[in-house]
């Protein structure tokens, strides 16, 4: 018997400040290189915004109502540098998942990239105390190959939301672990957090169901 392993973690910290929005929540792995982008167009807008605006300062205290005495507007450290610093710690998060992605799928065609193996092969499954056991159809992918299509999957993931938010893949502290031969092939996915088992035990139902249309549409 063939024995592989894959171990997917969760990507370290982040090194830029977040905006707390539902993509960055305990089931998100991060945000995504299209969020990292949007961020970086953001602090670039306020970086230009602080570099043409005049920094005005209140010099009359006691006359609210006069129009032409200005007001301090900036908080400490929100300068045009921190901006500018802020969007290419984002630029640079983001080029980094892309590269990550264009390692990992190199060698994958398009339409394996964007449906997992899980749900292209995927026969049934079993719950576990850390997370499911799903097996896969015997002889349809070789255990190497499913590896390379695990890890580009959960890469191409972080691309972009893609309406992957229900994939058992997509999790934090995931890790995955492949057992095949002639008999056939078992996928046991893991997390590390107890209050994400029943989620990815939901998931990968969801996943099985979806697999179990697909072999349907095909007949």
């Amino acid at each position: 018997m063939h024995r592989l392993t894959l171990l997917a973690l969760v990507a370290c910290t982040q090194t830029v400040p977040q905006k707390p929005t539902p993509q960055t929540a305990s089931t998100s792995r991060g945000m995504h290189a299209d969020q990292h982008l949007d961020e970086a167009r953001d602090h670039d807008r306020r970086a230009d915004e602080l570099a043409s605006w005049p920094e005005a300062r209140r010099n009359d205290v006691g006359r609210f109502d006069d129009p032409n005495v200005g007001v301090w507007y900036r908080t400490w450290g929100d300068q045009p540098t921190d901006q500018r610093r802020q969007a290419e710690a984002h630029r640079s998060e983001a080029a980094q998942l892309h590269a990550t992605y264009e390692q990992a799928c190199a060698n994958i065609a398009p339409e394996q990239v964007r449906v997992s193996p899980l749900q292209r092969f995927g026969q049934g499954g079993t719950p576990t105390p850390t997370g499911v056991i799903v097996f896969l159809e015997a002889g349809s992918i070789a255990p190497d190959r499913l590896l390379a299509e695990l890890d580009c999957h959960r890469a191409w993931m972080m691309l972009s939301e893609a309406g992957m938010e229900e994939c058992p893949l997509d999790l934090p502290g995931l890790s995955v672990q492949a057992r095949g031969d002639k008999t056939g092939i078992s996928v046991e996915l893991r997390v590390k957090d107890p209050a994400l088992v029943s989620e990815l035990q939901r998931r990968a139902e969801r996943e099985l169901e979806m697999a179990a249309q697909r072999r349907g549409t095909a007949r």
